[in-house]
């Protein structure tokens, strides 16, 4: 990349730089060792310390001095002393490569001050020694045109600076060779390279590859067809990598061949990185999206609209006809039980609120009707004034993840009935069947050693016998609560459960007229539940034989069977007595254990509450039981 115009160098606003003498060619370079003799301009040239190292005679006419006396003297000695100080900031001024035309008064070799305007500028490059040169008109001459010069190039000193483009300008040489003659600031801050890095300099000696020999070949195009080219260019320069929009026009001398090519450069840098890191992230959003299953989605709030991502359609099958979609697509498929507590809660959170978070678990209708689980989580984009724009969120199908929570918490129900039945067993052996078979062994090995004619004999042969006849019991009860445990409810029917309380009323009449008591059932004949009739048969069996047994003295017994259907659905049945009751914060969680009994008398075994809780489980009900000492006890079976 290159810059700037041929004819002016950079100036200070409210400076002007001198113009370059009419005479020259504009492709031409000033040779440091002057300006050719003939020209009309006073001319003088300056070291590096500000003396006179050559004058023209324009210059000795217009002050009177000869060359001989001025060489080796500086310009200061000639100025006013009051404006010595300000001639030599212009030449330190002009030493930095700055062009500036000021009114000075010099003294002539007559004595006198004459007013003059100076233009300084800076020798080119090409010569051995820095310089500086100069023109020299009177003030009152060259005003009005000195005005006019100085007007425009203070104006093309303004634009040069501050315009933002990078603009170089190249002399086209022999070969295929540019020089570098011109650039503006812009082109030194943009590729960090200083001017006198560049300025005279050989194209390739600046601008590196790879990009140069495409350079290269669009100035050579611009030179053969004298038409502007224009390309796309990307270099690397110490302040790192460069991208521009490169446009060269060519200037034709006065044969009509290409002298010099002016370049401008429009920085796009920026845009492009941009660019990069906008695709970069598009590309990143499109692979997030093909390893995620989530359904992503921006609603539009003030529009109500949601635009969905490609995980919608394949995460629940529906086939959306436009995208966006009015909210109410999603909303009317939300699960009814599940809406309030979502669709109505994302509305209050939204403009009822100033948060910027919303997550909900619910249920979510597919395409061919079934139901997902889903985690739905948002972020809730507001304005100044804290009002709802936009939400970007994401639902996550956890049908699965919730599908296996239900059966772990499954499996650890059950663990935990398996382990509260070890324990059960742990007691049976321990206890229930330890007692009667030590007891057994003892009588026999006592039996050994008795007559077999003695009464001894047989009272100790009777209670062998009754600890073998317990030890009996009890093995048939483990059998049992293992049938129970480790079988399923067996066959499946649909069980009117007033027929088999009357069936279990007829098997307890003779026992419960012997009581003196009465049962009144008014479970609706058509009241059914599915399950296995067997099971009701001994629940409604035990139930109704506890509250015979365990009846209060002070009272006829009275039992009531009554049955129907609960407000969430579920049937209901409860058997309720007002018998002698127990005491229920003392019994605890050990109601429907084994061997638990809350009467001393009369006697039995403990086992047929468990068999009635093991038997509702069975089938997927549930049971519970309240009960006061003194006034009855109160059963509560529910079936879905």
């Amino acid at each position: 990349m290159v810059a700037g115009p041929s004819k002016s160098s950079i100036f200070q606003p409210g400076a002007c730089a001198g113009a370059v003498p009419a005479a020259m060619n504009e492709c031409d370079v000033v040779p440091i060792g002057g300006y050719p003799e003939q020209q009309a301009e006073a001319l003088f040239f300056l070291n590096q310390q500000g003396e006179f190292s050559h004058v023209n005679e324009q210059f000795t006419a217009l002050t009177g001095h000869t060359a001989e006396a001025l060489l080796s003297r500086s310009l200061a000695e000639l100025v006013d002393p009051d404006g010595a100080a300000a001639v030599g900031q212009v030449l330190a001024y002009a030493l930095h490569g700055h062009g500036l035309t000021f009114d000075a008064r010099l003294r002539t070799a007559a004595g006198t001050f004459v007013r003059f305007a100076l233009t300084t500028f800076p020798q080119q490059p090409a010569a051995q020694t820095a310089g500086i040169g100069g023109i020299l008109r009177l003030a009152e001459t060259a005003q009005q045109t000195d005005s006019a010069v100085r007007e425009r190039e203070k104006q093309l000193s303004i634009i040069s600076r501050t315009i933002a483009d990078v603009i170089f300008v190249l002399k086209v040489e022999t070969a295929g060779q540019y020089r570098f003659l011109f650039v503006n600031k812009a082109f030194t801050d943009t590729t960090g390279l200083r001017g006198e890095q560049v300025v005279n300099r050989l194209v390739q000696d600046v601008i590196p590859e790879p990009s140069l020999s495409m350079v290269l070949a669009n100035y050579q195009q611009a030179v053969a067809t004298k038409r502007r080219v224009i390309w796309l260019e990307t270099s690397n320069y110490p302040t790192g990598q460069v991208v521009g929009e490169v446009c060269v026009t060519p200037v034709l001398g006065d044969d009509g061949e290409c002298c010099q090519l002016v370049g401008v450069v429009h920085d796009l840098t920026a845009q492009h990185k941009v660019e990069e890191d906008l695709r970069a992230s598009n590309e990143r959003f499109r692979y997030a999206l093909k390893a995620t299953t989530d359904a992503l989605y921006d609603w539009d709030i003030q529009a109500d609209t949601l635009l969905w991502g490609e995980g919608f359609e394949d995460l629940f099958g529906y086939h959306l006809e436009s995208n966006p979609s009015e909210f109410g697509q999603w909303s009317d498929f939300v699960h009814p039980d599940d809406a309030a507590h979502t669709v109505d809660t994302l509305l209050n959170t939204a403009h009822q609120t100033t948060r910027n978070h919303w997550q909900q678990e619910y249920r979510f209708q597919r395409a061919d009707g079934t139901w997902a689980t889903v985690f739905d989580r948002g972020y809730i984009i507001r304005d100044e004034q804290e009002r709802p724009v936009r939400m970007i969120g994401a639902m996550q199908d956890i049908s699965a993840r919730k599908e296996a929570e239900a059966q772990q918490q499954r499996m650890a129900q059950e663990l935990f009935a398996q382990n509260a039945d070890l324990q059960q067993f742990t007691y049976i052996v321990s206890h229930n069947l330890r007692a009667p078979l030590a007891n057994a062994r003892g009588y026999a090995q006592l039996l050994t050693r008795l007559p077999t004619d003695s009464e001894a004999f047989a009272t100790s042969l009777g209670h062998m016998q009754t600890s073998l006849e317990q030890l009996d019991i009890v093995l048939n009860d483990i059998n049992d609560i293992l049938s129970i445990r480790d079988k399923p409810a067996g066959r499946q029917e649909k069980v009117h459960l007033s027929s088999v309380c009357e069936q279990v009323r007829q098997n307890l009449a003779e026992t419960l007229s012997a009581s003196g008591g009465t049962l009144t059932c008014t479970i609706p004949p058509d009241l059914s539940v599915v399950g296995n009739r067997a099971y009701f048969h001994s629940i409604f069996y035990n139930l109704l034989a506890n509250a015979i047994q365990y009846r209060s003295a002070e009272r006829p017994l009275h039992i009531e069977v009554e049955g129907g259907c609960a407000a969430d659905g579920n049937k209901v049945v409860t058997v309720a007595d007002n018998g002698s009751g127990f005491d229920l914060d003392k019994a605890g969680a050990d109601v429907f254990q084994l061997y638990k009994r809350f009467h001393t008398t009369p006697k039995g075994r403990g086992i047929g509450l468990f068999l009635v809780k093991s038997h509702v489980e069975a089938m997927g009900g549930r049971i519970e039981v309240s009960s006061r000492v003194g006034e009855g006890t109160r059963f509560t079976l529910s079936f879905s």
